[in-house]
């Protein structure tokens, strides 16, 4: 899957729990949201941060520790549902329960899950015509 499909296709599906992900889809997806993250982040640092900061009456610095990131955070809150939908899918694609996405709650079942999400998923059964 291209990166583009992946990004159409994890925003068509902001809240579609069924269905499967490919790795292809889950892997251009995160590596679209930690781009956009990374970006929202400078463009905070950078400008937004110190900007908002001294119109409050801070005196803030471009890339000050304590300069607001409002712009990162709206974006995480935005791209959150998506990227847990998006790792249920690919998790029903290896064949287990969407439902082991809660394991990403406890530190240790980060482990488990990067199983999933690198695991090749089942082959779709061919139709005899």
């Amino acid at each position: 899957m291209r990166l583009l499909k992946a990004i159409k296709s994890g925003f068509a599906n902001y809240i579609n729990i069924h269905g499967v992900a490919s790795r292809g889809e889950f892997w251009f997806w995160l590596l679209f949201v930690t781009v956009l993250l990374c970006i929202t982040l400078i463009i905070d640092g950078a400008y937004l941060g110190p900007l908002i900061g001294n119109m409050s009456g801070q005196e803030v610095m471009a890339f000050d520790q304590d300069a607001p990131k409002w712009l990162s955070i709206i974006t995480l809150i935005l791209l959150i549902i998506p990227t847990i939908t998006v790792g249920m899918r690919r998790i029903q694609e290896t064949g287990f329960s969407k439902w082991w996405i809660l394991l990403g709650l406890t530190i240790v079942g980060l482990i488990p899950l990067m199983f999933f999400f690198f695991k090749k998923g089942k082959k779709p059964a061919k139709e005899n015509p």
